[in-house]
C-alpha cells in the first residue's frame, strides 16, 4: 500500500474507532462493579427544514429549502474522582434530498480526573483530562471561552467539546487562583479551516475573586498561536432586578482572513493586536419576565467598509467564470466568530411559573409548562438583523426522566447589502424533542 492509501486506511479506521469509542466506554461503564458509578442519559431529536436564497458570495443556491433529521445521545458520568460526558451524534438520519448522507459520530466532550492534596500546608485543588472551561459572563457572546469557543443559543442540535487541560487551583473564602495549561487540539470534531490553524497550547494564570454583591476574574495567557492574552471580566447586582456584566479581552496576535486585490484570493493571515468587549445588562421581575440587552465589540471581524468591498469585489468577479473561484474566496469571512464588528442583542422570555399568576390562565393549566422566548441580533452598521423565537413545552418531569418539545423559528435578513441578508440560509423551522431518563 502506498503513502497515501495509508493514510486514506488510517483516517477510516479512526473515524470508524471513534464513533464507537463512546459506546464501548458505555457499556464497560454499565457493568461495572462499583456502586459509586453515576450515569445520565439525555436524549434530543431534531426535525429541522431550511430555506434557501442566492447570495453574493456564495451564488446561487441548488436547491430552495432542505429538511433533515439529526439526533443525539447525551451521557454524563461520574466514579469516584473521574466525571465523564459522552455523546453520540447522528447527523442527517434522514433527508429528503439524498438518504445516503447519514453519518454517526461518538465523541468525548469531557474526560478529566478532579481531586484535592494538601501541598506545603495549602489546599490545592487539580483538574487533568478533555475539560470545558467556560468563564464567560456574557449571554450573546462569551468572550473569555478562550480555548475552545462555543456557538451560543444554537437552534439545533450542537455538541461542544473541551480541551486538554491541566490546572491547579487555590480557594479562600472569597475568591480563586488557578494556574492551568491547555490544548485545544484534543477536539475530535473537524472546524472550519480558521478554527483547524488557531489550535493552540499555552500557559496561564487566572484570579476570581467575590466581594459583597460583585465579582470579577482576571485572565493572562500566552499561547503559540496569540502570544500573550490579558482578559477580565466584572459583574455586579444593582438591586433585586438589575445586574450589570462587562468584560474585556486583548490578544497580540490572532488569525483573520484578510482581503487582496481584486484578483488575490482571500487568504488566513496572523495580525497584531486584537480587541474584543462586551457590555450588558439583565432584568427580571417578580412576574416571570426576563430582559438581556447587550452590546459586544469585536476588531478581529470585518468591518462594515470591508464587507461591502467583500461584495462588491464578489459581485464582479462572480460574473466571468475565470475568476469565479476568487469570488467565492471572499465567503471565507463569514468563518470569523463574530461575523461583524459591533453587535447588539436583545433577549426576552418568561418563566412558565408566571402564567399560574394570571387569572385567566386558570382554565388552561397546561401554560404552567409552557415558556416562550424571544431573541434579536442587530447589526447596527449595515442593518442585518436575525430574530430567533423558541416556544418550549414541558410534558412531563418527574426529576429522574423528563420529556420536553421545542419549536424554533430563526428568520436571517435586514437590508439587503447587510451581512445576515447574504447569508445563504433565509430562515430555519425546527421542532426538537428532549428528554432524559
Amino acid at each position: 500500500m502506498n503513502a497515501q492509501g495509508q493514510i486514506v486506511a488510517f483516517d477510516m479506521a479512526y473515524k470508524y474507532l471513534s464513533r464507537w469509542f463512546c459506546i464501548t466506554a458505555l457499556i464497560i461503564s454499565t457493568n461495572a462493579l462499583s456502586s459509586n458509578l453515576n450515569l445520565d442519559w439525555d436524549w434530543e431529536l431534531s426535525a429541522s427544514k431550511t430555506a434557501h436564497r442566492d447570495t453574493t458570495l456564495i451564488g446561487k443556491t441548488t436547491q430552495s429549502n432542505t429538511e433533515s433529521l439529526n439526533a443525539l445521545l447525551d451521557i454524563k458520568a461520574n466514579w469516584q474522582e473521574l466525571t465523564g460526558s459522552f455523546a453520540l451524534k447522528g447527523t442527517s438520519l434522514w433527508n429528503r434530498e439524498d438518504e445516503r448522507t447519514f453519518d454517526a459520530d461518538g465523541i468525548v466532550q469531557e474526560l478529566f480526573w478532579q481531586s484535592s492534596v494538601d501541598f506545603g500546608g495549602l489546599p490545592i485543588d487539580f483538574i487533568l483530562g478533555k475539560v470545558r472551561l467556560d468563564w464567560g459572563v456574557g449571554y450573546g457572546y462569551r468572550l473569555l471561552d478562550l480555548f475552545k469557543s462555543y456557538r451560543r443559543n444554537s437552534i439545533g442540535i450542537q455538541v461542544e467539546e473541551g480541551a486538554g487541560t491541566a490546572m491547579a487551583s487555590y480557594f479562600d473564602m472569597n475568591s480563586e487562583w488557578s494556574l492551568i495549561y491547555t490544548d485545544s487540539s484534543w477536539a475530535q470534531q473537524q472546524g472550519s479551516d480558521l478554527e483547524e490553524q488557531s489550535v493552540q497550547q499555552g500557559l496561564g494564570l487566572r484570579h476570581y475573586a467575590l466581594q459583597g454583591d460583585s465579582e470579577w476574574q482576571g485572565i493572562v495567557y500566552y499561547d503559540d498561536v496569540r502570544h500573550g492574552l490579558l482578559s477580565g471580566s466584572f459583574v455586579t447586582v444593582l438591586n433585586q432586578a438589575w445586574e450589570l456584566h462587562v468584560s474585556a479581552l486583548y490578544q497580540r496576535k490572532y488569525l483573520a482572513y484578510q482581503q487582496g486585490t481584486s484578483l488575490t484570493a482571500v487568504g488566513l493571515e496572523t495580525k497584531q493586536h486584537g480587541y474584543q468587549s462586551l457590555i450588558g445588562i439583565n432584568w427580571a421581575s417578580s412576574s416571570g419576565h426576563h430582559v438581556i440587552m447587550e452590546y459586544w465589540f469585536d476588531s478581529r471581524s470585518w468591518s462594515n467598509n470591508e464587507w461591502q468591498q467583500a461584495f462588491e469585489q464578489g459581485a464582479s468577479l462572480s460574473s466571468e467564470i475565470q475568476t469565479q473561484p476568487l469570488a467565492l474566496s471572499y465567503a471565507q469571512g463569514l468563518n470569523h466568530a463574530n461575523l461583524v464588528q459591533h453587535n447588539l442583542m436583545f433577549h426576552w422570555s418568561l418563566n412558565s411559573s408566571s402564567w399560574s399568576h394570571l387569572k385567566w390562565s386558570q382554565d388552561w393549566l397546561w401554560l404552567n409548562n409552557f415558556e416562550p422566548s424571544f431573541d434579536v441580533m442587530l447589526s447596527p452598521q449595515d442593518g442585518g438583523i436575525i430574530a430567533t423565537q423558541w416556544l418550549r413545552y414541558q410534558i412531563y418531569d418527574t426529576g429522574s426522566a423528563s420529556f420536553s418539545f421545542e419549536l424554533a423559528t430563526q428568520f436571517l435578513g435586514g437590508n439587503g447589502d447587510s451581512v445576515y441578508a447574504n447569508l445563504p440560509d433565509k430562515h430555519i423551522i425546527l421542532l426538537n424533542l428532549k428528554g432524559k431518563f
